[in-house]
């Protein structure tokens, strides 16, 4: 699975503090049907080269450079190529089985099984980092049964790194002037953005002793919730977006995506 996707049409309510968004339900159709439409030969290209993109300094800050790292809902396991490019030892895992297929085609040899996410059938302890990028959001029910999973393959002390979608604080402003009333009827779950203080909440709930913190993609919620932005010219759009990296406060606090570091206990 991909911590950048967004679906192509909000359909948005808050529901019990978080916000729900409604489009078609992410089951392995949903996903296989993504990594077989988005994903070529020129698109492995720079994980080969080890490129991390928007993860570079979080990972080189957080993973170990020792030991063995899983990446649980890996898709077209893009990390798991760029991270073995750079000398970790990453295995990917996800439900999706074709992506895995393409993957190992396309870049592989690679460290790559297929299975549930919430019992993957491997040892207690078996990994010491543990990376999940936008997956347990997409369970109706909630995350706690991926994360119960996490804790028991996780070695003491080891580190989990996982994101979800952000209900940050440009969001809540909206929610509380009204906004993300849509009519979601014909629609399927999607998934859930939480606030940092809930998914904390739940991280260490599971077990694990939050460390850090971090918020990105913010051009994403720039676009999302600043819709104005999409109707200037297309050289101001770019300008403007480009020029946000640089605000700290934007940069910062309102990714579309949250990513807590942890340890388990």
């Amino acid at each position: 699975m991909n911590a950048q996707k967004i679906i192509s049409k909000d359909n948005r309510q808050v529901e019990n503090g978080r916000l729900v968004y409604y489009n078609k339900k992410a089951d392995t159709g949903f996903w296989e049907g993504v990594w077989s439409r988005d994903v070529g030969q020129e698109y492995y290209k720079p994980f080969l080269s080890g490129n991390l993109y928007t993860f570079e300094r979080i990972f080189s800050r957080h993973l170990p450079r020792q030991g063995k790292i899983l990446e649980a809902g890996c898709g077209s396991a893009q990390l798991v190529v760029a991270l073995n490019a750079r000398g970790y030892d990453c295995t990917g895992a996800d439900f999706a089985t074709q992506a895995l297929g393409k993957a190992q085609t396309m870049a592989g040899p690679l460290k790559l099984f297929s299975g549930d996410l919430t019992a993957l059938g491997v040892l207690d302890e078996a990994f010491d980092a543990i990376i999940s990028i936008g997956v347990v959001e997409h369970r109706r029910e909630g995350p706690e049964p991926f994360l119960k999973e996490k804790y028991r393959i996780l070695k003491k002390g080891g580190t989990l790194l996982i994101s979800v979608p952000y209900f940050n604080a440009l969001r809540q402003w909206r929610a509380r002037r009204g906004a993300y009333q849509d009519d979601v009827s014909g629609y399927d779950f999607y998934q859930y953005a939480f606030t940092s203080r809930e998914f904390a909440g739940l991280i260490e709930k599971a077990g694990f002793h939050v460390e850090r913190m971090y918020s990105y993609a913010h051009q994403n919620t720039l676009t999302q919730e600043l819709t104005w932005i999409n109707g200037m010219p297309g050289f101001l759009k770019k300008f403007v977006l480009r020029i946000s990296k640089y605000v700290p406060y934007v940069n910062s606090n309102l990714g579309h995506m949250l990513m807590i570091v942890a340890r388990k206990r």
